[in-house]
């Protein structure tokens, strides 16, 4: 059905740019422990062509994304279509509101308290669709592995363990890793039906002087996807739909 295959392209990629944020569930505010000090300083001094550790790369650049608290995002889905939105770090999770055009329909996404609301569904009785892990709805109980794993941003650093990320390039002002990430480490293992590709994802992420993401690309699936972060710390407020303008997704019985 195009609806649910729209529904899944759109939450894959807003819930796949959460998954680069929180590698653990401290606040911004708080001190990193001294083995993963030490881990950041050694990949931060790494040179070209040198190793790194997969997991501690990921804490490093998620604990600046913290540290920033927020941003802008633009994202190249390629054949698929294209996005744009700002993002809040609350409580070591992204939260977002995302504008896309995919397959021909213009969505609008916000993710916030771990609620996924989406406008601009075929079919949809009310102007936003609400999806909810814990929902009893089909169109909840469908994406509840996507949106309940995937969703969860401190699974980059457990996908990424016992991996090796390779230095691209470094300088003082930008650093370029190269990264393969297991989609399966990412959903938890889950084997919801909505779940992307299981085949390897090939990663390549810029990282600018305070080891804040500026660019990401993601090759999966035969696709290229281009995911381009500006404005730290610009002051971004993410707003829940109003309730009467909410509805759930009932799909055709025939």
């Amino acid at each position: 059905m195009k609806t649910t295959s729209i529904a899944a392209v759109a939450l894959t990629a807003a819930l796949g740019l959460s998954a680069c944020g929180s590698s653990d569930s401290k606040s911004p505010g708080s001190s990193s422990t001294s083995s993963s000090s030490s881990a950041s300083s050694s990949a931060s001094a790494a040179k070209a062509g040198e190793s790194v550790d997969g997991a501690a790369l990921a804490t490093r650049m998620t604990d600046a994304m913290l540290k920033a608290g927020s941003g802008t995002v633009t994202m190249d889905l390629g054949t698929q279509g294209s996005a744009k939105g700002s993002f809040t770090m609350k409580d070591g999770k992204m939260e977002q509101s995302m504008e896309m055009g995919i397959q021909g329909q213009t969505l609008q996404i916000v993710s916030t308290g771990g609620i996924i609301y989406m406008k601009g569904l075929p079919g949809s009785s009310k102007p936003w669709v609400k999806i909810d892990p814990k929902g009893t709805d089909p169109m909840s109980k469908m994406f509840a592995g996507l949106t309940g794993d995937m969703g969860d941003p401190r699974q980059l650093a457990t996908a990424l363990k016992g991996s090796k990320a390779t230095v691209v390039s470094s300088s003082a002002d930008e650093k370029v890793y190269d990264v393969t990430i297991d989609p399966t480490a990412l959903l938890g293992g889950s084997t919801a039906t909505a779940s992307p590709s299981v085949a390897p994802v090939k990663a390549r992420y810029t990282l600018d002087s305070q080891d804040r993401p500026t660019k990401m690309t993601v090759d999966s699936q035969g696709q290229t996807i281009n995911i381009v972060f500006s404005d730290w710390g610009k002051p971004v407020t993410i707003t829940v739909p109003p309730a009467d303008q909410v509805g759930t997704f009932q799909l055709p019985t025939s």
